[in-house]
């Protein structure tokens, strides 16, 4: 891990990221806000598939792509940001469930 000692470690980098999370954040229904407060994810510029963000989320428990939330989540980003790619941990697998966020939309419209 960097230190501040290390030329690597740039504080304005880290309230810069911070900002953007908080932005990102602060568009989403309370409810969403909640369930992200008990998982761990970050956000990451250009890094899923056709260079839209990356949302890599780690829920504490099962996550399955029809999970309320989950639909809440891709439904405000989708219509607030654009697309995104979703990167899904749950406590059962190391391995990632990648989604775009258009695929959880059509799956909660079709409900």
């Amino acid at each position: 891990m960097a230190t501040p000692a290390d030329s690597s470690y740039r504080w304005h980098d880290v309230l810069a990221q911070h900002y953007r999370l908080s932005q990102f954040k602060e568009r989403l229904p309370d409810a969403v806000k909640a369930w992200l407060n008990v998982c761990e994810w970050t956000l990451i510029a250009e890094a899923g598939q056709a260079k839209v963000p990356l949302l890599v989320l780690r829920a504490p428990g099962r996550i399955r792509l029809r999970h309320p939330l989950l639909l809440q989540l891709a439904e405000s980003v989708h219509s607030n940001v654009g697309p995104i790619d979703l990167s899904l941990f749950s406590a059962e697998t190391k391995d990632p469930v990648r989604v775009l966020s258009q695929t959880l939309v059509e799956i909660n419209r079709h409900q």
